[in-house]
């Protein structure tokens, strides 16, 4: 009588084996500020190495994309650039643009979004997972795992709440393109740009991928659109299956030292007198160290150069310039300007906005 109970048994024990216990995922949040760490994350915690990743529970399970069954889909890259506002200056041709693309694997219902190279102002490598069924997307970010409502990958990119939309525009492709599910790259720009989906989603006519779009001042272009059968658990968008950790950081250089050294101070005299922003700071060995008092993350320039973002409250140290005349500028992450350009000497602390 026993030993027909075992093949019951078995199977419980790999159920529990293979995954840990989940609490009922939380409503999701119609609220436009994003929630915190604390609010959001709860068990499961995964581990590798010595390296604690909270991953909280997606607001929808998708056991639907568990199988290893092969699903037809689309593998598209992004080469995406920024445009800097000519009031913070315009960068000299010699200094090269920060590195950012956006690599898309998206299938009829289920898209993944990933941030590769080091130009973007969100940890290198960030995941964004979206499903056609469901409004909101699920974040892999230096922070974990976590759930965002609909609207909320927006405030998730500035690194902080809204001052105003950010925008969007999208080239609608060809009609001998519009088809498959390019539609759900239209639904990832109204999560990113805080959009409404319906509207958003006529840009990319019957499904087609986008040829390019911008995101406040983020400029893509589509530099590769190939066809492809994954398994359906590779496009699976919840929390189940997470990419390897995310490196934490809360500021991030765009420009090694070599490259910095390019940048030539002004021509002409210095400051007449030191900018308010720098009185009754500790200059630095060299180069510029800023203080972010913004509420947002935002992104430091020299002479019109992005050279690097840093989180609300947080300093960082920029190395490689010479000594001498630059103008420091500040813009948050979708191009809204946070601190006028104002000519200051290096090496200097610099609080931004003063």
């Amino acid at each position: 009588m026993a030993r027909r109970h075992w093949p019951v048994v078995l199977l419980v024990a790999l159920a529990c084996a293979e995954e840990p216990p989940i609490r009922p995922p939380p409503e999701p949040s119609l609220e436009l500020e994003p929630p915190s760490i604390e609010q959001v994350v709860a068990e499961p915690i995964h581990r590798e190495g010595d390296v604690d990743w909270p991953i909280a529970p997606a607001f929808h399970d998708d056991s639907e994309y568990a199988s290893a069954a092969p699903a037809e889909a689309r593998r598209i890259v992004y080469r995406v650039s920024l445009i800097v506002p000519r009031s913070l200056g315009t960068p000299s041709p010699a200094i090269p643009r920060p590195t950012a693309e956006l690599y898309v694997d998206v299938g009829r219902d289920r898209l993944r979004a990933r941030f590769g190279g080091t130009g973007w102002p969100v940890h290198a490598g960030s995941e964004v997972r979206l499903r056609r069924d469901a409004s909101g997307v699920y974040v892999f970010d230096g922070e974990g795992g976590r759930p965002l409502g609909p609207g909320q990958l927006a405030h998730w990119f500035e690194g902080g709440r809204l001052r105003a939309s950010p925008g969007h525009r999208v080239t609608i492709p060809p009609t001998r393109e519009q088809s498959g599910p390019g539609d759900l790259i239209c639904r990832l720009i109204a999560e990113w740009s805080s959009a409404p989906p319906d509207a958003v989603s006529r840009r990319c006519g019957e499904g087609g991928s986008p040829p390019s779009f911008r995101v406040g001042l983020w400029r893509a272009d589509r530099t590769a659109d190939v066809g492809v059968d994954l398994p359906r658990s590779a496009l699976r968008a919840d929390h189940v299956d997470p990419p390897p950790p995310i490196p934490r950081a809360a500021n991030r250089a765009f420009l090694t030292p070599e490259m910095m050294l390019r940048i030539d101070p002004r021509r002409g005299r210095g400051p007449s007198e030191p900018h308010p922003s720098t009185l009754g700071h500790e200059p630095p060995s060299e180069g510029i160290l800023v203080e972010n008092r913004a509420p947002t993350r935002i992104m430091v320039t020299v002479q019109g150069a992005p050279i690097g973002w840093l989180d609300a409250g947080t300093s960082a140290h920029y190395v490689g310039l010479r000594p001498g005349p630059y103008e420091v500028g500040a813009m948050r992450p979708f191009g809204l300007q946070a601190a006028q350009a104002r000519l200051v000497a290096a090496p200097v602390t610099v609080r931004l906005p003063r």
